[in-house]
């Protein structure tokens, strides 16, 4: 902790590259970061598509208390002791919720989807958390988690660039009333207006879904509790 703060830096990013189970988790977290953020900055205009600015409200406070709901069942609950388990499971739960609020333009499937996607988020980062606390070496985790939280705050930033691009220019056309997939998954999703958004929903939810499955057969990942002795001091 005595040198300038690019070296601490680099010893930060030295320290988690060190150690594939935390950077394949971090990098987990950078994409989910990514596709949740993008459901998070198109959710107004999706609702909005076709609803009023009251049931937009509705549909956010709604939302939203599944933030304290998944909060309160962590601190009652405290987790598992095998909790890159609850990480990947959750983590595929919400892909698949983030998913379902882009099916239909339903207020009511909107909320209920909502509500249990944001649910997963309070039990997916505790569990994070921990895994991060008992694994990095107390007199090293400002210097760890500083350069963890610059790349998944990095990735957001990301989302706010594409995700206004994406919508109006790729997937809003795709979805118009004679669009090019109007045919085929505009049968199912509908055409027109937030449509577009809709399936951009599908989109990232699925990648989160299918980029969380394939972590699972990273050895690293799957056992980091096992292969990385709970840190009490610091470590090279």
């Amino acid at each position: 902790g005595k040198g300038t703060l690019l070296q601490e830096a680099v010893y930060g990013w030295k320290y988690i590259m060190a150690r594939p189970g935390l950077t394949a988790l971090m990098l987990l977290f950078a994409i989910s970061n990514f596709t949740t953020e993008m459901t998070v900055v198109l959710f107004t205009p999706l609702i909005l598509s076709f609803a009023s600015t009251a049931q937009l409200g509705l549909a956010m406070s709604l939302s939203a208390s599944g933030f304290l709901a998944g909060g309160i069942l962590m601190s009652i609950w405290g987790g598992p002791k095998r909790r890159v388990r609850v990480v990947i499971i959750f983590m595929i739960l919400l892909g698949l919720f983030s998913a379902l609020i882009g099916l239909r333009a339903s207020v009511s499937l909107i909320i209920i989807c909502g509500f249990l996607a944001t649910l997963c988020v309070p039990i997916i980062s505790s569990s994070n958390q921990v895994i991060w606390q008992k694994k990095v070496a107390a007199d090293v985790q400002g210097r760890v988690f500083a350069i963890r939280r610059t790349i998944l705050l990095a990735t957001p930033l990301l989302t706010y660039v594409v995700a206004g691009p994406l919508s109006d220019r790729v997937f809003e056309p795709l979805m118009a009333v004679n669009g090019p997939l109007a045919g085929s998954l505009g049968q199912i999703l509908g055409t027109g207006a937030g449509r577009g958004i809709g399936l951009l929903f599908i989109a990232m939810g699925l990648l989160l879904v299918l980029i969380t499955a394939a972590s699972c057969l990273f050895p690293h990942l799957r056992r980091v509790e096992d292969e990385l002795p709970d840190a009490v001091a610091s470590q090279p």
